[in-house]
């Protein structure tokens, strides 16, 4: 593949990030990501970290490699049909030629284990991608599916000679795969040449390019947290508060400080809290949920930062009742709390929440 990147020193193994834009929430993400691979490492280990953006001076100083990107590059990556995530295919493409083994890492990906581990399981014509997500003769009955299920019809896919697929947020190939990402790339374009539907294409284009062969998932050894990105978000950004992005060593053990999951009620509290809402219809017990959830959170400096993260996904539900239906919830004041739902546990939670969804409603 054609490209104006300059050349780096072909290594062994290199972890490899693509970020682009000026958003502080995903160049925080990344930064974070990047110190837990650095936490899991054993005295004496080394990683080559290399990271594409168009943002290199968000990364001097930190023990990385950056390859930067410029609008050129960045067009000429998504393709004429203007899909963003081609990018991607494209980035792991290029890296290829830059190291023996590569893993390709989203940047809302947290190491549990060291990402030797990972480079491990790398072997030829055996990948690695983030997990197993669900089998082509499952989606391919979903209507956002059905234009793809027509292009892979094409190929021979159908149902009944089904391929599985894969959550690209983690991808581990090797220099000798390039064949394999020019055909992901290639489907891509036929797949997004007259518009489409979903916006997952591009893993699955992986997914398909690697049928028949041995995938191994990765999710024994990272978090891709890409359906709770609010909480770690919110986590992040106070870590970066408190500590600042100025790459600092001690930044590598102090990211160990910040909880790997989200905030979750003890299994007794979830317990005592499905009881109290059995009554109640189905659109109102996730709202109760997710605001008890949110006040009966484990006690915890990152925790308290992201409690909204709960109260937030309550109030999206709300905003998509009707008028009526929410009036009914809120009642003549909302300043009171709502009386179809049980009451959190302290009346200091009662009123930051009642405070937030006031909040929310006025936006």
């Amino acid at each position: 593949m054609p490209s104006a990147l300059p050349p780096l020193e072909k290594t062994s193994h290199q972890l490899l990030y693509l970020i682009y834009g000026n958003q502080d929430v995903y160049r925080r993400e990344a930064k974070f990501s990047i110190l837990t691979a650095l936490s899991q490492l054993k005295p004496g280990e080394s990683l080559c970290i290399r990271v594409m953006t168009d943002r290199a001076q968000d990364y001097i100083g930190w023990p990385v490699e950056t390859i930067e990107l410029d609008e050129q590059t960045l067009a000429l990556w998504q393709g004429e049909n203007g899909y963003t995530h081609r990018r991607k295919a494209c980035a792991i493409a290029h890296g290829l030629t830059l190291a023996d083994k590569t893993l390709f890492v989203d940047t809302d990906t947290l190491f549990l284990k060291s990402p030797h581990r990972v480079f491990e399981l790398i072997e030829p014509g055996k990948y690695v991608m983030d997990e197993f997500e669900y089998d082509w003769s499952y989606v391919c009955k979903r209507p956002d599916y059905l234009k793809l299920g027509r292009h892979l019809h094409q190929h021979g896919i159908s149902a009944s000679n089904s391929f599985k697929l894969y959550n690209s947020g983690l991808c581990g190939v090797r220099a000798s795969d390039s064949p394999l990402l020019d055909a992901s790339i290639q489907l891509i374009d036929e797949w997004t040449q007259d518009s489409f539907d979903i916006h997952t294409i591009e893993q699955v284009a992986i997914s398909f390019a690697m049928r028949g062969k041995t995938v191994r998932e990765a999710r024994k050894f990272v978090h891709h947290y890409y359906s709770d990105k609010r909480f770690f978000h919110a986590m992040q950004a106070h870590f970066f508060d408190l500590h600042g992005e100025t790459f600092d060593p001690t930044l590598v053990a102090r990211c160990l400080d910040v909880p790997r999951v989200k905030p979750v009620p003890s299994p007794w509290q979830r317990l005592r809290i499905k009881w109290k809402l059995r009554n109640q219809r189905k659109h109102m017990k996730r709202v109760g949920r997710d605001l008890l959830y949110g006040s009966s959170a484990p006690e915890h400096p990152y925790y308290d930062v992201c409690r909204h993260g709960w109260w937030e996904s309550a109030s999206r539900e709300i905003r998509g009742w009707d008028e009526a239906e929410q009036k009914k919830f809120f009642g003549p004041n909302d300043t009171h709390w709502p009386k179809q739902l049980p009451r959190p546990s302290t009346s200091a939670d009662e009123q930051k929440i009642l405070a937030f969804l006031r909040q929310q409603r006025a936006r």
